[in-house]
């Protein structure tokens, strides 16, 4: 099945839409920042070739969204990215995550906490998810502040990686 055309979604401060091919610079050079990159779980640099490559086949998927955080009182300037993906559609089940504020203007301003909102938002009244799930590295501590401030609870955690989930019940 291709990806599914979602259309943008937003609230007061920010809108999501669909990362496009046109945002792959941006993006890539967002992901490659030593700031954002020692948070993700694969933390070497990549390379544009691996980039697009990935695009070509996420493009295809229909269990994969990836969404460019727009920051409305910037003008509608990109300030990061978000996604849902690993969507299990009979399950109703998501995971949350490849959160970045890339755009150091917007970073510690509230964009990462009113898009996860957002986005939660739409998993569970849109595509009707029964959860959303995520990992996140144990020592970043701000990121999981916007997780717990969103809703989500520690099911399982370790020195390197804590788990966590939401339903709609604790949304």
């Amino acid at each position: 099945m291709p990806k599914r055309t979602i259309l943008p979604i937003e609230n007061e401060r920010v809108i999501l839409r669909l990362l496009e091919m046109d945002d792959l610079p941006l993006t890539l050079s967002w992901r490659n920042q030593d700031n954002i990159r020692k948070w993700f779980i694969h933390t070497d640099i990549i390379l544009d070739e691996k980039h697009y490559s990935w695009f070509e086949r996420y493009s295809e998927l229909d269990n994969d969204f990836v969404f460019m955080i727009l920051a409305k009182d910037l003008e509608n300037q990109p300030v990061g990215q978000i996604s849902l993906y690993n969507i299990n559609w009979e399950a109703g089940s998501a995971e949350y995550g490849r959160l970045m504020i890339g755009n150091p203007i917007a970073q510690g301003k509230g964009y990462a906490k009113q898009s996860t909102i957002l986005l939660l938002d739409f998993a569970f009244n849109i595509l009707k998810c029964r959860e959303v799930f995520l990992e996140v590295k144990s020592d970043n501590i701000s990121a999981m502040a916007v997780y717990k401030s969103a809703g989500f609870v520690t099911t399982e955690s370790s020195n390197e990686l804590t788990k966590m989930i939401i339903s709609p019940l604790l949304y």
